[in-house]
Order: C-alpha cells, then structure tokens, then sequence
C-alpha cells in the first residue's frame, strides 16, 4: 500500500499526468475542428471529459477546467442552445464534484468574494426575470452565463492547498502555451498554405485574416495570450528554477499577441510587462544576467514582429491615429455604447436582463448589409450595468475589490513568513493576468466565458491559500520562539 501510494505521488506520475492532459486536449481540438460533428463524436468528447475528471482526482477535474475553456469557438445546437465544450465541462466536473461532497462531506470555507459571484449570477436571473423584454430568452442567456461562471467555484472547492495549487497550476500555464502554440501555426499555416483552420477571415481589414486558435474570436486569442505572457514573465523573475522554459514561453506567448492583431492586447501587453518588469525586479535576485536575457527576449519579439508582420500593425495603429473616432471599428463600439447608454438610462436599477442588447439593437438599421450581425457590448463594465443595473454592477465591483484585497493580503502575508519559493509567484503572475484581462475586457468583453472564470478561480484560491499559509509559518515560528 505504501508503495502504490508513493507511486502515485512520484515524478512519473506526475510526468504520466500531464501527458494525458495533453492527449485529451488535442483530442478534443481534433474533434472540435470538425465543421459537421456528429452526435457520436460528441459523445465521445463528453466520454474523455469523464474519464479525464475521473484520473487522480481532483487533478483530472481541474485539468478539464482548464482544456475546456479555451474551446469556446465550438459549439452543438441542441432545441435553440448553443452547448459549448465548456458548458458540457463544467456541468460534468461540477456533478462529479457534488458525489465528491456527498461522499467525503470537506469542510469547506466560503470567502466573502465567493459570495459577491454567487449574488452577481442571482440578480442575472432577477433581472432577466422581471426586467427583460423577452424573459424567456435572457433567462436562458443567464443560464448559459452562469455555466461560463461554474468553474470558479468548483476551482475554488477543489483547489485548497499549497501542493493541488502547485500541481494544477503548471496545467494552467501548460494549456495556455500550448494554446499561443497553436494560434501561432494557425497563422503561419494561413500565410504559407491559404489554409483556414483557427483563423478569422477579414476579422480587422478587409483583406487581413487573424488567428482565433480555439477561442471565440481574435481579440480574446489575443487577451488570452497577453495574459499567459505576462504570467510566464512574473514567473522568470521570481521562480528559481525552470526559468529559461519561462523566458521561452514568454517569447511564443507575445508572439501570439503580435500575430493577433489586436490592439487592446497589444496595449495590456505593453502596459503589464512593464508593471511585471518593475514589481519582479524588486524581488528578484539574478541579477545582471536575467536583465540581459530579458532584453534579448523583447529586441527578438520587437524585431520579429516589425519584419513580419509590422506591415499590418501599422496599418491597424496608423488608422487609428490617423482617422481617430472615425476609425470603423472605433466608431462601431462607439455606436454601441451610445445605444447601450439609453437602454440603462431607462432600466437603471436592474438592467434589461442578460445579454438582452441584442433584443434592443439591430445593425440593420444602420447598415442594411449588417442584417443579423451578433451584437455585443464590448466593455464589460457597461455590459453589467446594462444587463443587470447598478444592483448587478455592485456585486461585481464588490467581488473585484474583494478579489483585490484579498490578492494584496495574500501577498504582504506571505512575504513576511519569508513563503517567496511557494505561493508568491503563482500569486503575482495570476494577479499580472488578471490586470491583462481587465485591460482587454475594456473593449471586447470576456466575462462571460469560461476561460475569465478559470483565472479568477485560480487567483481567488492562491490568494487565500498565501495568507493561510503566511498565517500558519508566522504561528510556527511565534511558537518556536
């Protein structure tokens, strides 16, 4: 029994678990790539979603968290609703998860940030309930909503520890490189073969085409890739080992950004990497050396994407500059916002209900071409005002605030139990990503995805789990002396 047990905990355990996470997730691309699936192929998806929330549990929960959400561009119609891969996911690991509380009864700690999700979701269906137009639609929205919230807290369940958070976040980190990989051979696969897997034709520029990878459209590829650069920045500085395959990462995760094309990405790329660049160095003890390396990295990133793609970059910032407002993208999310701007004005309290623009705005009239062109509204703070009022845009500021404090308390806790090889970069880089999102979400909102959930999860559980253990070492030591 001893030695099963030290098996299962060994190197090649863990070796044999990342392996299969990796199979799984590129069997599940293969899958999803499939313009006509079948209701067979389906079954099989939900089948390897199983078997992979069932391996050494709760890792293989966790894991298809984390391979799911980054499939959002796929989807099966069942009666009217769009099931996406992470829908199907979460309902999967979440009913797992339940047996699991049933069966083993944890104690388990809610956090005042948990509670701020859980009435945010709730005055989604009030709202759509009670305030929508058609509320037999924005419930359903809401519903869909909320499975796009569900792995927050089933990461915040599972994820209770130094060792699970340790374990799962290299899965995280893994599944994001993996993700900038693909975008990436997308791209090049478009430039070299005219092929068109994971790419977005004339997402931008009429003639311009942009990788989505498996993500719902370019610009959140691009947020999402941001994200996983800045992370893996934070963690070259402040992580001791593993730091050239962080400094890599970093190189194919920025790349990806560049290739994206999208400039919100772009500007948090720019704008975190400084924040990360000046908080890591404080911390960190490398040296010249790691200063050096560090901007090697950035004139090959600089060099590359002026020489290959600059031309389009260019073009994409120098409309901007130059036409300003007029510019056609800006001016349509300016379109938006105005007319998102009226409908809160009449339904300031509890909004319209979830994703109900759509129900108030129609391209059409504007532009007859557009007819049935999805609407969204991009930034994700105007989105929440507007769905659900000033009632639902309390309970998410309350959350971010309570995230925020929490992350700051994790942190100093933390550092002052001298915690710096443990939790304290995983934390920093989650909290790096997070700013990224928040920056990108500005103007395309990715709230409503798992993909956003899944960070937070993670951020909300390492926040805890530093100033629990920064907690614990300053009890241990106060006794020692």
């Amino acid at each position: 029994m001893q030695a099963s047990t030290t098996w299962w905990d060994s190197r090649w355990a863990r070796r044999l678990d990342y392996v299969a996470a990796i199979a799984a997730l590129l069997i599940l691309l293969r899958v999803a790539s499939e313009e006509d699936l079948s209701s067979l192929l389906w079954a099989f998806v939900a089948l390897a979603i199983v078997a992979l929330s069932l391996v050494r549990w709760p890792y293989g929960a966790v894991i298809t968290l984390v391979g799911v959400s980054v499939l959002p561009r796929f989807y099966l119609e069942i009666f009217g609703w769009k099931m996406r891969p992470e829908h199907a996911g979460a309902l999967i690991v979440a009913g797992a998860v339940g047996v699991w509380l049933i069966w083993k009864k944890p104690k388990i700690k809610w956090e005042k940030l948990d509670y701020w999700v859980v009435a945010y979701l709730a005055i989604n269906y009030v709202s759509s309930a009670f305030a929508s137009p058609e509320p037999a639609s924005t419930l359903r929205w809401a519903l869909l909503n909320n499975f796009g919230v569900l792995p927050y807290f089933v990461i915040r369940l599972l994820v209770q520890d130094v060792e699970t958070l340790r374990k799962v976040f290299r899965i995280f980190i893994g599944v994001g490189i993996l993700e900038a990989a693909y975008g990436i051979i997308c791209y090049l696969s478009h430039v070299a073969f005219a092929t068109t897997f994971g790419m977005e034709l004339g997402q931008y520029l009429v003639d311009v085409a942009a990788p989505y990878g498996s993500l719902y459209e370019p610009n959140l590829f691009g947020a999402y890739c941001a994200c996983c650069a800045v992370m893996m920045l934070a963690l070259y500085f402040l992580e001791s080992r593993g730091r050239l395959f962080y400094m890599l990462s970093f190189l194919i995760a920025s790349m990806a950004v560049f290739v994206s094309f999208s400039r919100a990405s772009l500007l948090a790329l720019v704008l975190v990497v400084v924040f990360v660049y000046w908080k890591g160095r404080q911390r960190q003890s490398q040296g010249r050396h790691s200063l050096i390396v560090f901007a090697l990295t950035l004139g090959l990133v600089a060099v590359v994407a002026i020489t290959a793609i600059g031309g389009v970059l260019q073009e994409r910032l120098g409309n901007l500059f130059s036409q300003g407002l007029t510019e056609e993208t800006t001016l349509t999310r300016l379109v938006v916002l105005a007319e998102s701007l009226q409908n809160i004005a009449n339904h300031p309290l509890l909004g319209s209900g979830t994703a109900s623009f759509q129900l108030f705005f129609d391209w059409a009239t504007l532009i007859p071409e557009w007819a049935g062109t999805a609407t969204w509204i991009g930034n994700f703070l105007v989105r929440v005002l507007h769905d659900t009022g000033i009632v639902g845009l309390a309970a998410l500021v309350g959350f971010i605030v309570s995230l925020v404090v929490k992350t700051r308390q994790g942190l100093r806790v933390a550092l002052v139990a001298h915690d710096m090889h443990d939790t304290i970069p995983m934390l920093f880089a989650l909290s790096a990503g997070a700013l990224v999102y928040f920056i990108c979400f500005q103007f395309t909102d990715g709230t409503t995805l798992a993909f956003c959930w899944v960070h937070l999860g993670f951020l909300a559980s390492a926040a805890i789990i530093a100033k629990r253990s920064g907690q614990t070492m300053e009890q241990t030591a106060s006794v020692g002396l």
